[in-house]
């Protein structure tokens, strides 16, 4: 399934075309970069509203404005990566996320959303990594311990994935994120009433999101499977 992505709900001018990554300078240059650069003025609009309701392009038309300006701070970097990462230019998105910790090593958002573009990309053990990092810098993010469990569980380390499950459940029962995966959990231990339970929940937390169209189809497929005369099947649920 497609892993949920950290961002800032992300107006403002709309200049044509997007930058692409800035490779000539280092982190450790972005950084002093960052701490001579004043992120915003005081009373300024902050970035995340400035850009709300802009698609990826216009914002990193606006982005690339601000960075011209001499904006070389983390939020800049930041909302950079997320309308790459959005337009999937992996290798972009992957890289303002990088210029977003050498600033800001304790931006545990970036780490999360880098995790999701490593799963995506199938790079297991550097989607762990990622995930593992959020989890130590904010252990009271509950994506960062949904999805690192997902992945744990896959790689078969079961004791520790079912600890970073439970903690994302008992950090917020009402997020849809770790129930889906627990449904998921439970139909691979063949454990199917209580996996459909599971998707009604994500269903009845998130009617409208993306979780509860796979959760829903997860249910029907389930119904049919559990009704065939060979239950098991090939059927996998959406992830």
């Amino acid at each position: 399934m497609k892993a949920a992505v950290i961002k800032i709900t992300i107006l403002a001018a709309a200049i044509l075309f997007p930058p692409e990554p800035v490779i000539g300078q280092s982190f450790a240059e972005e950084g002093r970069a960052a701490q001579q650069a004043s992120p915003q003025n005081v009373g300024e609009i902050p970035l995340s509203q400035q850009l709300e309701g802009l698609q990826p392009l216009p914002r990193l038309a606006y982005l690339h404005h601000l960075m011209k300006q001499g904006r070389a701070d983390a939020d800049v970097m930041f909302q950079t990566a997320v309308a790459f990462h959005e337009l999937g230019r992996i290798d972009s998105a992957l890289h303002y996320y990088d210029r977003v910790i050498a600033i800001d090593p304790n931006n545990f958002k970036s780490h999360v959303n880098k995790g999701v573009l490593y799963d995506d990309e199938g790079d297991y053990a550097s989607a762990i990594k990622s995930f593992a990092t959020a989890a130590t810098l904010n252990p009271d993010d509950v994506l960062a311990h949904s999805h690192l469990a997902f992945l744990l569980h896959q790689n078969g380390d079961h004791r520790a994935a079912w600890d970073h499950l439970h903690s994302a459940l008992v950090i917020d029962p009402a997020h849809p994120q770790p129930h889906f995966y627990l449904a998921v959990f439970f139909w691979e231990a063949k454990i199917f009433r209580e996996a459909m339970r599971e998707w009604e929940t994500v269903m009845d937390l998130e009617p409208d999101g993306f979780l509860a169209v796979k959760a829903r189809d997860n249910i029907v497929m389930l119904q049919k499977a559990l009704e065939s005369p060979s239950p098991e099947g090939d059927w996998h649920p959406e992830r």
